[in-house]
């Protein structure tokens, strides 16, 4: 993962992945929300798009950006599942928060997803946690690169 320590390093790390400012794919929005929002509902835990979430998919949806190349490590802002957590512990996380959360990425090294509350704060949900990334994109993508996260426990209410 390069050095994140600054919104313009984050900028950077994602143009070089395809990103740039005023990125739109807004068209592809309501395929990955569908998508998401129909395995959360199969597994019995239904989640609604959240405004956030769209806007931020509409900008950065579709993006895969590299961890590790030599491991292939990928972070995907495509709505997933995740590998190890399941909607039961985003809804857990959800209540305990007192916010409703949306999937709009993975951490593929981890299989860990990325999640943003209505307030646009992102949310990482690990096999060994539950933690807080940061108020906005930049906050989120600086507190990734630098492990470990604040718990986000200290978000409960």
């Amino acid at each position: 993962m390069p050095q994140l320590n600054t919104p313009e390093d984050v900028d950077a790390w994602f143009r070089e992945h395809g990103w740039f400012p005023g990125r739109d794919v807004a068209d592809t929005v309501p395929a990955m929300v569908d998508e998401i929002a129909g395995q959360y509902r199969e597994a019995g835990f239904p989640v609604e798009p959240l405004d956030t979430a769209t806007a931020f998919l509409a900008e950065h949806g579709g993006l895969r950006l590299t961890i590790d190349a030599a491991r292939e490590d990928h972070l995907y802002f495509t709505p997933y599942l995740g590998y190890r957590s399941t909607p039961a512990e985003v809804a857990e996380l959800s209540r305990d928060l007192g916010v409703r959360l949306f999937p709009v990425g993975l951490d593929g090294s981890e299989g860990s997803p990325v999640l943003i509350d209505e307030r646009g704060r992102f949310f990482y949900l690990h096999h060994t946690g539950a933690y807080y990334m940061g108020a906005d994109k930049y906050e989120a993508m600086i507190a990734l690169a630098h492990a470990p996260m604040q718990d986000a426990e200290d978000y409960f209410v």
